[in-house]
């Protein structure tokens, strides 16, 4: 229940991040790149001092085996820089809820794994779940005019990106949460990832031009979206397990698009709603069936 708990709290958290990021990117014109770098380095900064003051001796997880070192740069490429890079860059290219909807595509990839690494075949539900995340991608990236794509095809493409990275994201850092806890983990995994932007970024060189709401929104990115999100997330996936983490993402589509019509005026389409309501459908079979 605790899982449970944690992870809906984190997912409903990603969800008003992604208005935020939608907010700052379209009305402040804030870059991309420059975003995530100052996102992750100030939450990785804070996680870190959290860390310091509460889970000192997990620092020395890393000491003690060494492959948690070589699992901790998979999750940073993987589930914490091709996540923000394409999370941040879907959400500019089309909007918060259409990336959310896109980004869970991962669970029929989570479904994917856990059956290989059972050694069993997909069952009749699971086909059907795949079939509808499918008919979901298909409905909201043409509209209903097969022929042609109605979303804009590098957000499509960055959607998918994403989807890979969530995926990653929900089946990498379990051993790391184990050993490590969460705030050292996403501490250190964020902190690392942010020096990985600043090339591109240089957040020293040109400063987002923020004004005091844009400020408050950046940091209820961090704060919220990112700190807050991150750790109850990580949590509730260790304790839950990542099938059942990656199924109550449901709401994180659900919350990012109430979130962005209420405050933003985002429309959706009827077919965006039809694509949106088979990728909740796919989601809920497989919980049933769990």
């Amino acid at each position: 229940m605790r899982g449970i708990l944690l992870v809906l709290l984190g997912v409903t958290c990603w969800g008003f991040s992604a208005t935020c990021v939608s907010f700052l990117t379209d009305h402040n014109g804030v870059d991309v790149p420059w975003l995530a770098c100052v996102r992750l380095f100030v939450s990785g900064l804070l996680f870190l001092i959290i860390a310091f003051v509460k889970d000192r001796d997990k620092f020395s997880a890393f000491a003690r085996d060494k492959t948690l070192i070589r699992d901790l740069i998979v999750y940073i490429l993987v589930a914490v820089v091709m996540m923000q890079l394409g999370y941040m860059s879907c959400i500019k290219l089309t909007n918060a809820g259409t990336a959310l909807l896109l980004m869970e595509i991962s669970v029929p990839m989570v479904l994917i794994v856990e059956c290989v690494r059972s050694r069993r075949a997909p069952r009749l539900i699971e086909y059907i779940s795949v079939a509808l995340a499918a008919i979901g991608v298909v409905l909201i990236a043409t509209q209903g005019n097969l022929g042609s794509l109605a979303i804009n095809p590098l957000g499509l493409m960055w959607g998918m990106f994403t989807a890979v990275a969530n995926a990653g994201y929900i089946l990498i850092p379990r051993r790391l949460v184990k050993e490590c806890g969460t705030l050292v983990l996403n501490g250190v995994a964020f902190f690392s990832a942010s020096f990985l932007f600043m090339p591109f970024a240089r957040p020293w060189e040109s400063p987002a031009m923020l004004d005091v709401e844009g400020w408050f929104v950046f940091a209820g990115i961090v704060l919220i979206g990112t700190m807050l999100a991150y750790a109850a997330f990580l949590q509730g996936a260790y304790d839950a397990g990542p099938v059942i983490a990656s199924l109550i993402g449901v709401f994180e589509p659900v919350s990012g698009a109430v979130i962005s019509a209420l405050w933003l005026g985002t429309i959706f389409t009827g077919w965006d709603i039809l694509g949106g309501l088979c990728i909740i459908t796919m989601m809920i079979l497989v919980a049933l069936k769990k």
